[in-house]
């Protein structure tokens, strides 16, 4: 009898106990990490882990997936959240992006698989595919599913709308890959995609260096566009080419929008509230900005002649005329592919420093460009 009482007394303090865990990792005292620009992705911390947030809906705050980076024990958090161990060892990196931040961060030799080195200007990148250190796993149209799962990287880092079960290939997710998904495109300003790094920089423990980049970059940025604020004459920019039938125009509130705007430019566009693009066609686009002073961001063009043979009527815009045509192509790999889809959105401080240049020559004069060119 008294063993059935000793067996009963055990199990009770066994049950108070685990209960007692669960509770304290669900009161679990939680830090926000506050952000000074990026809207799509909230920072929470206590003291044995990390809670990632995205908000991925356009017009709220709700959280969309939540990651819960720890370097121990796996808390309890919540049955919805991806739990994912760090630091991470061997990522899986689908965008050169992502790429460049990881490599910012000193943890380039933790990248074993990316999606296309047909895209990148990184030389290490490219000579770790060579040696066979670095998977391809979106070579074609497609990810390779099937690779990617034999691969079972630490960490499959890919893009989407912020939702990984409607972002990731469901027979991915069932193999219990570790995934997290970035939506730095959805940002609207240059500052806000930059300071992405500090998303990235959790996955491998480099907090402090994640910050520690983004204020010497931010500070950049700053100074410049103050620099930009006093030009006395705004240029009228144009932007992109048609692609196809319809020429996709920044919106005002678009990334683009931001960097023309901070770098002293006057855009056509400036008084659109909505963000992205929109697809208009050759003939409201001319209507619009025919008066143009400068066109920049011309698709993968490296002359004048190459955009007239596009379409003759490119020549009818007045930057055209005068040729004030700049692209944002100066160094590109073999097949074409501008470093500045690498770097740039990294960078954007060297961005703004190559438009304000285009802008405003006499307030860089010595400017050395990092991304753009002119079109002649």
């Amino acid at each position: 009898m008294f063993n059935k009482w000793l067996a009963f007394f055990v199990s009770i303090i066994i049950i108070a106990s685990c209960s007692s865990d669960i509770h304290h990792n669900q009161q679990d005292v939680l830090k926000t990490i506050p952000l000074s620009y990026a809207k799509r992705f909230s920072i929470k911390v206590s003291d044995d882990y990390s809670v990632l947030e995205l908000h991925g809906n356009k017009n709220d705050s709700d959280v969309t997936a939540t990651f819960i980076l720890y370097k121990n024990q796996k808390p309890n958090y919540s049955k919805e959240a991806y739990y994912i161990k760090t630091p991470v060892n061997r990522v899986a990196s689908m965008s050169s992006i992502y790429t460049t931040m990881i490599s910012q961060l000193s943890c380039e030799d933790k990248i074993i698989a990316i999606d296309n080195g047909d895209y990148y200007n990184n030389s290490f990148i490219k000579d770790q595919i060579i040696k066979g250190k670095i998977i391809e796993l979106s070579k074609g149209p497609q990810l390779d599913i099937e690779k990617t799962i034999v691969l079972h990287p630490d960490l499959f880092l890919t893009f989407g709308m912020g939702s990984p079960k409607d972002d990731v290939d469901k027979k991915l997710i069932q193999s219990n890959i570790p995934i997290a998904v970035s939506i730095d495109h959805l940002e609207e300003t240059p500052l806000a995609r930059a300071e992405w790094i500090k998303f990235f920089a959790y996955f491998f423990n480099q907090e402090l260096k994640a910050d520690s980049l983004f204020k010497i970059s931010e500070k950049k940025y700053n100074d410049l566009k103050k620099l930009a604020e006093t030009t006395i004459k705004k240029p009228r920019v144009l932007t992109e080419i048609k692609y196809g039938d319809a020429w996709y125009i920044p919106a005002g509130k678009s990334f683009i929008a931001h960097l023309i705007e901070d770098a002293g430019g006057d855009y056509f566009w400036k008084e659109d509230s909505k963000t992205g693009s929109s697809a208009q066609s050759f003939e409201t686009v001319y209507a619009k900005a025919k008066d143009c002073d400068i066109w920049i961001n011309l698709y993968n063009l490296n002359s004048k002649k190459e955009l007239l043979s596009y379409d003759e009527r490119y020549g009818l815009f007045k930057a055209c005329k005068n040729t004030q045509l700049y692209n944002n192509n100066k160094t590109q790999n073999a097949l074409g592919y501008s470093n500045y889809w690498e770097t740039g959105i990294t960078h954007p401080e060297d961005v703004l420093a190559d438009l304000i240049a285009i802008f405003s020559p006499t307030l860089l004069p010595n400017h050395t460009f990092s991304y753009y060119k002119k079109i002649e």
